[in-house]
């Protein structure tokens, strides 16, 4: 279970923001630092990275393409006993997500529905009808986070016993004058299923 304290801190420990940035302003946006988004108050609280992107700082922000007018962004989240462990698994989970959902866009757009306003998810919950593939993106992990929890390891490598494990949170960006749909088509891999 995503950890309330994380999204928070995703949205903004993230971009340490100077304490007069910090100020909500009467709309309940938060300014973020120059080039970054700005958080809006709510429940659930939403980051807007400005063109259309404005993402819900909850769990729907995982398994989802998120599409605004000059980027993509996905997340991915892992826990393991080793904090860059963690990370790694994250951003590996992120990376994929955008790989698989950026193929699937390309070659069978309608296998994904629209979800909040510039999202985009499977359409079944079956990732056997996304499309899979392999493709270099030049994105770049965004935002990561860590934190620490307390009996969250469990399994092989801790003897069934719960031990105090990492918990990471991370995003993977793809701008589209880096790489568009037609680009994502001719550089595929496509894994024949």
């Amino acid at each position: 279970m995503l950890r309330r304290e994380t999204l928070f801190g995703l949205a903004g420990a993230a971009f340490a923001l100077p304490a007069a940035a910090r100020q909500p302003s009467e709309t309940g946006v938060v300014k973020g630092r120059k080039g970054g988004p700005n958080m809006i108050k709510g429940d659930p609280p939403r980051l807007d990275f400005g063109g259309g992107l404005v993402i819900p700082m909850n769990a729907s922000i995982f398994k989802t393409l998120w599409e605004g007018e000059d980027r993509w962004v996905t997340y991915g989240r892992s826990v393991a006993r080793i904090e860059a462990r963690a990370m790694l698994q994250a951003e590996t989970a992120a990376t994929g997500t955008m790989k698989l959902m950026l193929l699937t866009q390309a070659f069978a757009p309608e296998r994904l529905v629209r979800f909040e306003t510039c999202g985009w998810r499977g359409r079944t919950n079956d990732a056997k009808d996304l499309v899979l593939g392999e493709i270099a993106l030049p994105g770049r992990p965004v935002m990561p986070t860590t934190d620490r929890v307390n009996g969250g390891a469990t399994g092989a490598e801790t003897d069934g016993q719960g031990e105090d494990a990492w918990h990471a949170v991370t995003g993977y960006m793809v701008m589209k004058k880096d790489v568009t749909l037609a680009d994502v088509k001719a550089r595929a891999q496509l894994v024949q299923g």
